[in-house]
């Protein structure tokens, strides 16, 4: 089947060029010429034949091969980086534009996804599949691929773990979320809620632990800054002004628990609102269908009969029986510490491999890098709004509760022993 020869070409030829682009050895006409002559055709005339299946794997595919151009094209400023439309209108397939040929595709894959690589298709439909089992139940972050590999811009080590990192957290925070939906849909028993909340505090705690494992990698597959913002970073550029290129801020389960655990500003709504074109229809269906409900933390006080202000004008030994008299509250404070430690690795992560790195060269008088700067964002967001999310995060409505030991709040909470990630998440097939 032809996909299977392009899927070959992008697994092996692609990074082949891109090595090569990176270097200078060759011009970026080089790339799309042998697209043109060598890849477009053995695409079928009619992209509405494709299944639902094949029709991710061309997304995935497309969006890999579009990207790598817009990237070479205004590295060597032959387009411009607000508007790489020109390039795009330059590529014919199969009679049709490169954009107007990938809109039919992605209509067959009826997930509503965007005209353009994004979060989904480069890190869940493309890598291989990945399972989280913990508790007697088991989670599976399916691939729209066969292979087992992973399709990447330069097939460089630190990149492969990227994607695998991406998807693995993804899925642990999937989980977690899963453990919280029926917190805000449904009237639960005193000790369903308490499992449920610790058990989610668990996955969002073996999510954060996962987070500094991938920082501590052999270094020959180490993620560096300088690869992250000079590599890899320069592959998500605009397809389209102010359209919104591939993102850890576009992951639909981080957005999903900001909303389920109370997150509520002018900042975290209008991120929540910038991110939308950059989904899915299911998960802006999921997104507005949360919005509507009651958050964890505001149920969970309502359950107590208590309310914020209670809380922070309560002492500490006054705090302490309030755990005990109501152990939801210690299970909810532990979820929200929880996410606000893993809020603050992501900042820590952005500042580490894209702002202080930019302000560095931007001292050193070194230019700076074409695609995507390291003064923002890939979606906009600059540091300030970033340290606004996370300030946003921290202010949650259980925050009195820190004022007391942790170890009060466990042993109210009684939460399950901690997930053991090298027993709980595998990459591959099911067995």
């Amino acid at each position: 089947m032809t996909i299977g020869v392009l899927n070959t070409w992008t697994l092996e030829q692609l990074p082949r060029f891109n090595r090569l682009l990176l270097t200078g050895d060759l011009p970026p006409r080089a790339l799309t010429d042998v697209l043109t002559a060598d890849v477009f055709p053995l695409l079928d005339p009619d992209p509405y034949v494709y299944t639902e299946q094949q029709a991710r794997q061309i997304t995935c595919l497309m969006g890999l091969w579009g990207s790598s151009c817009v990237r070479h094209f205004v590295q060597r400023e032959l387009i411009s980086a607000e508007d790489t439309r020109p390039l795009f209108s330059s590529l014919q397939v199969r009679g049709d534009s490169f954009r107007g040929y990938l809109r039919k595709v992605v209509d067959r894959t009826r997930t509503g996804h965007p005209p353009r690589d994004s979060y989904r298709s480069l890190f869940h439909w493309n890598p291989p599949p990945v399972h989280v089992t913990w508790m007697g139940q088991t989670w599976t972050s399916p691939t729209s691929f066969t292979d087992g590999a992973c399709r990447t811009y330069t097939a460089e080590p630190a990149e492969v773990e990227f994607f695998l990192f991406l998807k693995k957290t993804g899925l642990l925070e999937e989980a977690a979320n899963d453990f919280l939906e029926p917190l805000v849909t449904e009237d639960l028993a005193s000790m369903e809620v308490i499992e449920r909340l610790t058990a989610a505090a668990a996955l969002i705690n073996a999510t954060h632990r996962m987070f500094a494992e991938f920082l501590r990698l052999p270094l020959e597959r180490r993620l560096t800054p300088q690869y992250f913002s000079d590599v890899w970073r320069q592959y998500t550029g605009h397809w389209d002004p102010g359209d919104h290129p591939p993102s850890a801020a576009h992951d639909p389960e981080f957005l999903a628990r900001d909303l389920l655990t109370g997150v509520n500003s002018p900042h975290h709504r209008a991120y929540v609102r910038r991110s939308y074109p950059a989904l899915g229809a299911q998960d802006k269906h999921r997104l507005a269908r949360i919005m509507e409900c009651t958050p964890v933390p505001e149920r969970v006080l309502d359950r107590a009969g208590l309310t914020t202000a209670q809380l922070n004008s309560s002492s500490a030994g006054e705090l302490a029986r309030t755990t005990q008299e109501h152990p939801e509250l210690a299970a909810c404070y532990l979820l929200l510490a929880e996410q606000t430690r893993l809020a603050s690795s992501h900042l820590i992560f952005a500042k580490r491999f894209v702002f202080d790195l930019g302000r560095e060269r931007v001292q050193a008088g070194e230019p700076a890098t074409p695609v995507q700067s390291g003064a923002i964002g890939n979606t906009g967001l600059t540091e300030v709004v970033m340290e606004q999310l996370r300030a946003d995060r921290r202010a949650h409505a259980l925050t009195a509760f820190e004022r007391i030991p942790k170890g009060v709040i466990v042993g109210a909470a009684k939460p399950p022993v901690p997930v053991d990630l090298n027993v709980a998440v595998r990459i591959g097939r099911s067995t």
